[in-house]
């Protein structure tokens, strides 16, 4: 832990002399759009150097918010916790992530992980349009973006990758057909040998434990981080990851410390193994009540 936190705090020493250029911050609190895709109602909405990108009529459903004058900082606590998915596939080269927003984790990839191949599939093409205008969403050299469904992508494409990333739930909605362990066993088919899956996804509520349950069914190793300040919790599944729980610190300090303003170091320890679930079923596209799950309390 303590190499943990020298590294960091010489990084954070040089983020504040060499701050990350963002988006420049409108002056005032206000709404800057407002309107309908075929997918969704979207707002874009400023307050203060915060920009966030709301789905729904509701002004706590955020999608992603990003901080204008530091990009590249966490707003949400479960970006952090899914970019610890490194810590269990610390060599990946190949991302696939499903779910655009705003553009944010692209946007830490581009600045911090430029080694790492990116694939994005976003299923609205507004969204795309919304995070170019309004977030400084951009594709450098090394990443790409398709404008797909995520289950259709990976059915059509024969890329494998090291890691898949699932951010195309909120908390009052996820896309069923991708929350089933048809389309589960379908990730792992399109993930190279010890490749990970991380998905994002809300604890308080029944649809947690039936999602881990769906996880178990397919992959042989199954891991949660707990969200400390929020309700939010992301699940890891691989057959063969690089690492378990017990060997997370030598890895987070192998690996800096860091992933730009992100401490790995104090993700870790969200990790809970093994995580406490109660009976749950498992989803299929034959029985697959993800939304209703979603809004029953535990």
């Amino acid at each position: 832990m303590k190499g943990c936190k020298a590294i960091g705090f010489i990084l954070l020493v040089g983020l504040w002399l060499c701050p990350a250029q963002g988006v420049q911050a409108a002056p005032t609190d206000k709404n800057l759009y407002e309107g309908d895709s075929i997918y969704h109602h979207i707002t874009i909405r400023q307050d203060g150097t915060e920009r966030c990108m709301i789905f729904g009529r509701q002004r706590d459903l955020r999608q992603t918010c990003l901080d204008l004058t530091m990009p590249d900082a966490s707003i949400f606590e479960y970006t952090s916790m899914m970019f610890a998915g490194f810590l269990f596939r610390p060599e990946a080269k190949t991302v696939c992530l499903i779910g655009l927003g705003g553009g944010y984790i692209p946007t830490v990839f581009r600045m911090h992980l430029p080694q790492v191949k990116l694939q994005t599939v976003e299923v609205d093409p507004l969204v795309e349009k919304l995070a170019r205008q309004y977030f400084g969403f951009s594709i450098p050299a090394g990443q790409s973006l398709s404008i797909d469904d995520g289950r259709q992508f990976l059915k059509k494409s024969k890329e494998r990758y090291d890691q898949i990333w699932l951010d195309a739930f909120n908390s009052d909605y996820i896309p069923a057909h991708m929350a089933t362990k048809e389309f589960l066993t379908l990730v792992r088919s399109r993930l190279t040998e010890g490749g990970i899956v991380i998905q994002n996804l809300f604890c308080g509520n029944r649809l947690y434990d039936a999602q881990i349950a769906t996880f178990r069914s397919v992959f042989a190793k199954v891991f949660v981080f707990e969200g400390q300040r929020s309700g939010s919790c992301v699940i890891i599944g691989s057959d063969r990851p690089a690492s378990d729980p017990a060997g997370l610190r030598k890895l987070a300090e192998s690996m800096g410390g860091r992933i730009g303003r992100i401490d790995l170091c104090a993700e870790m320890v969200k990790c809970k193994v093994p995580p406490a679930v109660k009976k749950a079923p498992i989803l299929t596209d034959d029985f697959n009540p993800a939304n209703l799950l979603l809004m029953e309390k535990n």
